[in-house]
């Protein structure tokens, strides 16, 4: 099984046997790509690692960037030639949604959400730190909604592309809250305030839910950047969101 996490910044592929992430590539999202640049660089990637194309027997997408998902689906439908790609959404996941507008929720939180159920964990806070970082809500089962905020590197590229003085810089942990350069501070700024952020959100969600035991659960390319730094969140899973893809496959298309 092939699952397809398309970001706005990354696209993350995963090459699942049995249920076990056995590949995994990494590459910058294009939002123009056709479908035959998309099979293009699909199929070197398998052709690297000496994969067959024609072992896939499914093939899952999830994006947040709409332009992308067809020529997606044509791409691997050609590549893999299996009669199916599917595109996860609200309607297909298979999971209890409380949120008024289902057709608005990401893909990829919906992903999260079914990994979740995959732990076999009835409440839990899913932090998914990317381009955005959001926080995806489960009680007893049930997709809640969350929280969307500006990711850390965003959070960078806003504050240095909106203020004249403010350089762009390595981002990096800080060894004091207190920074003693411009530099220091800018990282105290977007990382220590980032854990701060996310301390302050799970305790109060799990008030407002009335879900004080919701296990806090993060992935995403920040997460292990973030790890030493909160004792928040129990457990790390940087890919969550493919293993939440995969288990869609294998509970919700297979069936």
């Amino acid at each position: 099984m092939l699952a397809v996490d398309i970001g706005n910044s990354q696209t993350v592929l995963g090459f699942f046997e049995d249920g076990k992430l056995v590949r995994k590539w990494r590459l910058t999202t294009i939002p123009n790509s056709t479908s035959d640049e998309i099979e293009f660089r699909v199929r070197g990637l398998l052709d690297m690692q000496g994969m067959d194309a024609t072992q896939l027997h499914q093939c899952v997408v999830a994006t947040v960037v709409p332009s992308l998902d067809r020529p997606w689906r044509k791409a691997l439908e050609r590549l893999a030639r299996v009669e199916a790609v599917t595109s996860l959404n609200s309607t297909n996941c298979g999971i209890d949604l409380d949120y008024s507008n289902p057709a608005q929720i990401g893909p990829d939180r919906l992903a999260n959400a079914l990994a979740v159920e995959r732990l076999g964990l009835k409440d839990a806070i899913v932090i998914d730190l990317g381009t955005a970082t959001t926080f995806d809500v489960v009680r007893n089962g049930q997709f809640l909604g969350g929280v969307i905020a500006p990711g850390i590197e965003t959070g960078m590229l806003t504050l240095t592309g909106r203020t004249a003085r403010l350089p762009q810089v390595a981002i990096e942990v800080p060894e004091l809250a207190t920074g003693r350069t411009t530099e220091a501070a800018i990282n105290s700024g977007l990382l220590l305030g980032h854990v701060g952020m996310m301390e302050y959100l799970v305790q109060r969600i799990r008030t407002e839910e009335r879900m004080p035991e919701a296990r806090v659960i993060a992935t995403g390319g920040w997460s292990l950047v973030l790890g030493g730094l909160t004792d928040i969140v129990q457990a790390y899973h940087p890919d969550l969101t493919l293993e939440g893809l995969d288990w869609f496959a294998s509970t919700r298309i297979r069936a």
